[in-house]
């Protein structure tokens, strides 16, 4: 989010610094990594409606940078036949005429033939969804930055923003910045640098699980979607590198402190993985995966924070993306530019307010 907010004001010809504590694509955060999910598949309709905005400036980036960053390679979607979740969504992407189509389990594998579904599961694929690359994102946005006139101080770290009369000092383990106005997109530590708006927030350690595959001209994009099952909220990835696919348990996490996560991650957490995958696309994998972890940073309704703070509103926020925010970044960046010139935007963000569990 910070490199897209960076990206935007830069853009729109806005003298701008970015600063990042770490290196350029360290994994201590949330969003390291090949790929991340794509989705318009939500059952709120606000939701569904910023995936659509990003879709389209996905493209523009990739104009802009003549880069692939989106690949839609679409998303099937699998659950028990009872499954309340499936039906919502399902009605979502009718309503708003997103193209799926709806699937018998047994029916699946003729359509995608590594799947082994029952008659006691259905499943819709929808072809508008897949994946961005994660990795290639963040390093296009902090370019095209840097090629609108954004200067970046990597490996600084803030240790506070003070009000002046004139605007806000920001204190950093190497000096300070005077500036008009400034954006906190802290992530795991966005309450360290803004925490009188009780903002309840809980950092959750993430695992990912890269398995081999048996065979990978099974797995690549163009034949094989990004999928998850609705009943445990596993999901996967088509292979990026002919290898290996990424599997996760969504939001599976136990609460950490971001400065001090364990990066292991445990056979045991491997094999739980490629259990659920061998049950549902029985040979596709092989067992000697290896893991990574993640953060998400969690809000109590896992909506986001976005807004101007209430008592400042030169200081402008961002965080709380809850797990499934990459995809909007290249909105939530403008989103937050609009904040800063205008202080207002005309995205629907009242449900985001960054003052919302005072």
């Amino acid at each position: 989010m910070g490199s897209s907010a960076l990206y935007h004001l830069a853009r729109r010809g806005v003298d701008v610094v970015g600063i990042e504590q770490f290196e350029p694509g360290h994994v201590r955060g949330s969003s390291h990594g090949h790929s991340r999910v794509f989705r318009t598949t939500y059952d709120d309709p606000l939701y569904v409606e910023l995936a659509r905005e990003s879709l389209g400036m996905w493209r523009e980036l990739e104009t802009e940078a003549d880069v692939d960053l989106l690949e839609l390679c679409g998303l099937l979607i699998f659950a028990s036949l009872e499954n309340d979740r499936f039906t919502r969504t399902l009605k979502m992407l009718a309503d708003a005429g997103l193209p799926h189509d709806l699937l018998d389990g047994p029916d699946v594998p003729q359509r995608f033939p590594t799947f082994r579904l029952t008659e006691s599961q259905h499943a819709f694929f929808a072809r508008e969804n897949g994946f961005v690359r994660a990795y290639q994102v963040l390093e296009t946005l902090r370019n095209r930055a840097e090629a609108h006139g954004a200067v970046r101080r990597d490996g600084c770290r803030v240790e506070s923003i003070e009000p002046l009369d004139s605007g806000l000092r920001v204190k950093t383990d190497q000096g300070t910045i005077d500036t008009a106005r400034a954006v906190i997109t802290a992530g795991a530590w966005l309450d360290r640098l803004a925490g009188d708006l009780n903002w309840n927030l809980e950092v959750t350690r993430e695992e990912k699980i890269y398995l081999p595959v048996n065979d990978p001209a099974h797995v690549t994009p163009d034949v094989f979607p990004c999928f998850c099952e609705y009943d445990t909220t596993n999901y996967g990835f088509p292979s990026l590198d002919g290898r290996t696919i990424k599997v996760a348990a969504d939001h599976s996490g136990q609460r950490v402190d971001p400065d001090s996560v364990d990066r292991d991650v445990s056979a045991q957490s491997v094999g739980q993985l490629y259990d659920w995958v061998e049950r549902w696309q029985p040979g596709l994998v092989g067992t000697a995966g290896r893991g990574e972890v993640c953060l998400y940073t969690n809000t109590p309704d896992h909506d986001f924070l976005i807004g101007s703070h209430p008592s400042d509103d030169r200081l402008v926020l961002g965080g709380g993306f809850s797990g499934h925010g990459f995809k909007f970044s290249i909105l939530v960046g403008d989103i937050l530019a609009d904040l800063v010139l205008d202080g207002h935007t005309r995205r629907q963000i009242a449900r985001f307010a960054v003052d919302r569990f005072l």
